[in-house]
């Protein structure tokens, strides 16, 4: 219970932070009956909604022109390249939070009220008994690593901020700062709502296997209402999560796709500089990969928690034994296999630990083929300025 009190309270302060950094566009307001709702900000005045749109330009723009004209100053082709795609990606990733904001704002707002009443009518389905508030160890673990990337970021901006001189670099060291915090932004809502989804499932899971070990025929049929109930709350999570998958999954792998480029482009240049012992290099690099990883695990998790809802169906049939009760039994495994719950971004593949690791694994060995080749040219060259030398 503490744990889950714990991840609540710095899930609260996470959102506040990102209320006032400008990253989300809603908040979390309290009604009269204690249940929490989401609304958008100005939801009802368009005109400073389409203001904080332009003011959210002017960031991007000084970004991109400053990115650009130091991309220009490099000397290798294959750095220029690698800093062009990160350019090229890190744009959409920050448009994608002003798209979400301006086409889907009012759309993922209600999604996401949808998701909060599915969690409030679960609760109150559930037998009296202690429940967490948000899981338990685990995701608070995984919040605390989440929490520890924020703070990595934070340091590394302070370092860079030492060295600053003039007003012009802190201008372009501020809004540098701003679409880099932007742009990562997808990835961190991403492992909150998955996170919250695992949590769900297993708690789904759990009043399932409860109410299927009552034997007595007194308590059998109250709970055979609950069940029923529970098989409804799927389906209507089924629905919440294939349309917050189709506005989200682009914008997903695009933020996937520039953090693990950051981490190449990083390497990169601590094996071209022969920098091995760069404290900061390896913690961001480290940094960049734990951000991605969290996500993955929490999509991995609620994935299991999902295919373990199917394998409890059987324990389901022998709630009732009446016809209608077997059919919609029936009725709800086959709407769990033809609503499987997985992340497939742009259709391309499913989001996995297995998926990530296999990706680790090609850019180690991308890395093993750079730092060949750096070595290779590095004692070619100090060969020929022998030969240079003897002549």
């Amino acid at each position: 219970m503490k744990a889950s009190k714990y991840s609540v309270e710095i899930l609260r302060c996470m959102s506040v932070y990102a209320r006032y950094m400008g990253l989300v566009c809603f908040r979390f307001r309290k009604q009269k009956d204690k249940d929490i709702l989401m609304e958008e900000i100005w939801s009802n005045c368009s005109r400073w909604k389409w203001i904080s749109v332009t003011l959210r330009l002017i960031p991007l723009c000084i970004y991109a022109y400053t990115y650009a004209e130091w991309i220009c100053s490099r000397m290798l082709v294959s750095e220029q390249m690698l800093h062009l795609t990160c350019l090229g990606i890190s744009i959409p990733c920050y448009l994608s939070m002003i798209y979400l904001k301006t086409c889907h704002g009012p759309e993922v707002t209600q999604l996401v009220n949808q998701f909060l009443d599915i969690f409030r009518l679960h609760r109150s389905l559930d037998i009296c008994r202690s429940k967490s508030q948000f899981g338990g160890g685990r995701e608070l673990f995984l919040i605390i690593l989440s929490v520890f990337c924020q703070v990595q970021e934070f340091l590394f901006i302070m370092v860079i901020a030492r060295e600053l001189r003039g007003f012009k670099h802190i201008i372009q060291w501020v809004c540098c700062t701003y679409v880099n915090i932007i742009a990562y932004s997808i990835m961190c809502f991403a492992f909150i709502w998955y996170l919250s989804l695992g949590i769900l499932y297993a708690e789904l899971n759990e009043n399932l296997h409860f109410e299927s070990s009552f034997q007595t025929a007194s308590l059998r049929k109250a709970h055979k209402a609950r069940v029923q109930k529970s098989m409804t709350l799927f389906k209507e999570i089924s629905s919440v999560v294939s349309s917050l998958q189709d506005i989200f999954d682009v914008h997903l792998f695009l933020s996937a796709l520039l953090t693990l480029l950051q981490v190449l482009i990083a390497l990169y240049k601590m094996i071209n500089d022969l920098g091995f012992s760069d404290f900061w290099v390896w913690s961001m690099s480290f940094k960049n990969l734990l951000l991605t990883l969290l996500p993955v695990l929490a999509i991995q998790e609620a994935a299991n928690q999902f295919g373990q809802a199917r394998q409890r169906a059987l324990d389901i049939f022998f709630v009732g034994k009446s016809k209608n009760w077997i059919k919609s039994v029936e009725m709800f495994v086959s709407q769990l296999n033809l609503n499987e719950f997985r992340v497939n971004l742009l259709g391309l593949f499913n989001v996995s630990n297995e998926l990530f690791l296999v990706i680790v694994s090609g850019m180690v060995c991308y890395l093993v083929f750079i730092t060949q080749c750096v070595i290779l040219h590095r004692r070619r060259n100090f060969y020929l300025g022998i030969s240079e030398s003897n002549l």
